[in-house]
């Protein structure tokens, strides 16, 4: 491993702790307001006032700062299946800040789920591609994405718990994917001026999809179940991720012999049976008592 290569991987872990431990702060402060302010932009209204979840968010911010450090330095094959151990590091945080217990079944399920990500993340590397869709393939994908997303939050209306988090997770990582194609084009208008995004719808849809996604990871957050949440979240964002990117951006993916095949297809059953096995895993704390409600404001 060159030097560069060496550089890549420790800013990716140094990521994926990051990421680990807003995913941790933000669900501990979540969980503790009361259920009524589920799907409601009052929501980050209210956790904005918990020191907590705002040093969470400053978590945030350094593992994005992180990513784009390794990205740098590092291939994304290389970068994004490290980036997909957040969740066993979300588990074993949460295990030492909060005291959450995670039974066995549930580190199996997020470990074939961190192992799926990797693979399908290592399998489906993008090649070429542009900076900006057309409005003409956005028309097209738009309807599609906000149905996953509709779909999510209706079928979270109707259930509780770790199933009602991987709804809502998976409606957040959805929105993220789309939050990601929308960056590489403001990224893209701040390469010809500081204002030169003004103009364009580009990067006030982005502000739309990623607080949306916000309301949605933290309304996720609020069942007290990390581990649904942040898996759910955490497969729907690199799937769709690569939908989009191979239908609006033209990228490529080479999925090249039957061993090629057979791998991808073991990484999306083994992301499935992740989630799915996440989500049936209740947290006893939630089971017996449900969420703590505070009334500190």
């Amino acid at each position: 491993m060159s030097a560069e290569q060496a550089l890549a991987v420790a800013f990716a872990v140094g990521a994926a702790f990051f990421y680990a431990l807003s995913n941790v702060l933000q669900q501990h402060e979540a969980e503790q307001l009361p259920e009524d302010d589920t799907l409601k932009l009052g929501l980050l209204a209210r956790l904005a006032r918990r020191p907590r979840w705002v040093a969470g968010m400053g978590s945030d911010v350094g593992g994005y700062v992180f990513e784009a450090l390794a990205l740098g330095a590092g291939t994304l094959v290389l970068v994004e299946p490290i980036l997909s151990t957040a969740l066993l590091l979300s588990l074993f945080l949460g295990r030492i800040i909060t005291k959450r217990h995670i039974p066995a079944e549930g580190w199996i399920a997020a470990v074939v789920l961190a192992a799926g990500v990797s693979l399908f993340l290592y399998q489906t590397s993008p090649e070429g591609g542009v900076a900006i869709a057309s409005d003409r393939a956005w028309l097209v994908a738009v309807p599609p994405v906000v149905a996953v997303v509709f779909g999510c939050v209706a079928l979270a209306q109707l259930t509780h718990g770790a199933r009602r988090a991987a709804y809502l997770g998976a409606a957040a990582g959805t929105l993220f994917a789309v939050s990601a194609v929308l960056t590489k084009a403001f990224v893209h208008f701040l390469g010809g001026g500081v204002f030169n995004w003004v103009d364009h719808w580009e990067p006030y849809a982005l502000a739309v999809s990623s607080i949306t996604g916000l309301v949605l990871a933290q309304s996720a957050f609020q069942t007290g179940e990390l581990a649904a949440a942040v898996g759910s979240e955490q497969v729907l964002q690199p799937l769709v991720g690569v939908a989009l990117g191979v239908g609006l951006l033209q990228e490529q993916i080479t999925v090249a012999g039957p061993l090629a095949h057979l791998a991808l297809g073991l990484a999306l059953a083994a992301m499935v049976w992740g989630v799915l096995a996440l989500s049936r895993i209740e947290n006893p704390r939630t089971q017996l008592s449900g969420p703590e409600i505070s009334t500190e404001e």
